[in-house]
């Protein structure tokens, strides 16, 4: 049965804009699905919740870093980019990530400008990219490394993690017969129930104590009764034993 993962696809957005539609393509293309930053626009911390939920719901993340830090949320100092990457690390996604080689990113500057480049936070930048490339990462120079990380690392992470994945309606076996016959099963165990109930009740009156009233009755009548023994009993038991 074919499961179908759900990756999170996570970047900055204005710079990687073509990065990220390789990664959606190339996860389509595998079978799977992409979701991540065309749903959302992490700026806030209500925003940043919701994309939580995603990751959560996901079975992957994917990283696409580039040149930039991204916003930054306000009372952390550290971008929404970081903390998405920092959540999953926590809840131990499985993961990868593509990080732009230098090489790369200096042609993309020079192609687009400072648009593309980090200005306002370089050395966070340094730390966050120092981080990924601690875990399961690769570089990437142009779209086709990222094409060819996503359909060599989905594969990888399926055949070693069991994950829930999506399974198509029609590969669902047809279950009819078998929910049928927990329900008789089901009905069989309440009559059974029911049957043992009556048992025990019929087995409680016929083994119900006597009170300590009736014993005291019964003690009564037997002292009143008088036994008379032969006085020569105690020899014929003698003589019985003797005989025999």
């Amino acid at each position: 049965m074919r499961k179908r993962l759900q990756v999170f696809i996570s970047s900055t957005y204005i710079d990687l804009i073509e990065e990220r539609q390789a990664a959606v393509g190339a996860v389509l293309k595998s079978g799977h699905i992409p979701a991540g930053m065309e749903l959302f626009n992490a700026s806030d911390k209500s925003q940043l919740e919701i994309i939580k939920r995603w990751i959560d719901e996901s079975d992957v993340y994917m990283l696409i870093l580039g040149g930039r830090y991204g916003s930054v949320e306000p009372e952390s100092g550290i971008s929404y980019t970081e903390l998405e990457y920092d959540y999953a690390l926590e809840i131990e996604k499985p993961l990868f990530a593509v990080v732009i080689n230098e090489n790369a990113l200096e042609e993309k500057i020079k192609k687009h400008g400072s648009s593309v480049m980090e200005v306002s936070n370089p050395s966070e930048l340094k730390l966050f990219r120092a981080k990924v490339l601690n875990n399961m990462s690769s570089f990437f120079e142009d779209i086709k490394d990222i094409r060819l990380a996503v359909m060599e690392s989905l594969p990888e992470i399926a055949s070693t993690r069991e994950l829930a994945g999506w399974i198509s309606g029609n590969e669902i076996p047809d279950t009819k017969g078998l929910v049928d016959e927990i329900a008789k099963l089901n009905n069989d165990v309440k009559e059974l129930t029911k049957q043992n109930s009556i048992l025990s009740n019929k087995v409680g009156q016929y083994t119900k104590v006597t009170n300590s009233s009736e014993f005291d009755e019964l003690e009564k009548i037997l002292n009143s009764i008088e036994v008379k023994i032969p006085p020569n009993i105690i020899v014929w038991v003698y003589l019985l034993r003797l005989i025999l």
